[in-house]
């Protein structure tokens, strides 16, 4: 099932289960959120279309998180003026999580899927058995290690010089 909402002014197609990314809109995180400007809703080859907004239709969402989007870059220029200026934006947007879907054709909810408990397995336990190690590996560890010294290049190391800026007294 699916339905096609209007909100701060702009539609969304949501499913339950889905989440959506809208401007900021009011409530603390963790609220139910009820949209009733629903403009068209679906269910397989059932659909309900409303002139303006289905009547008796609702889709009812959580609040998961209000933070803020990326940031876009507004870059102006005039050609042949020398003018060129950039700005930066970040939009304020709440994060919704679509829980159900309420209309004449039916109604969805979403459901979070139970979260199973790992079973523990068993290690078998390790039996202590003596082996002999092969005489080469006794041989490699009975004779000294040879220490390779190289000589690395010296490395000049640079100074950091501050540079004065040239100011104009008056």
């Amino acid at each position: 099932m699916y339905a096609v909402l209007k909100s701060v002014g702009k539609q969304f197609k949501v499913s339950p289960g889905d989440t959506m990314k809208i401007d900021k809109i009011e409530g603390n995180v963790g609220d139910m959120i009820s949209f009733k400007d629903i403009v068209a809703v679906g269910n397989g080859d059932k659909f309900e279309f409303g002139s303006p907004a289905v009547k008796g239709a609702e889709v009812s969402a959580k609040l998961l998180h209000q933070t803020r989007d990326d940031k876009i870059r507004v870059f102006r220029k005039n050609r042949r003026k020398h003018f060129q200026r950039t700005k930066g934006h970040r939009q304020y947007i709440s994060i919704l999580k679509v829980m159900s879907i309420k209309s004449a054709i039916g109604e969805e909810s979403f459901k979070e899927p139970a979260k199973k408990a790992a079973p523990k397995v068993e290690k078998p336990k390790k039996v202590e058995t003596k082996t002999e190690a092969p005489k080469k590996l006794e041989a490699k560890a009975k004779a000294p290690k040879k220490v390779e010294t190289k000589s690395a290049p010296k490395v000049k190391e640079k100074k950091a010089v501050k540079k004065e800026s040239t100011e104009v007294k008056e």
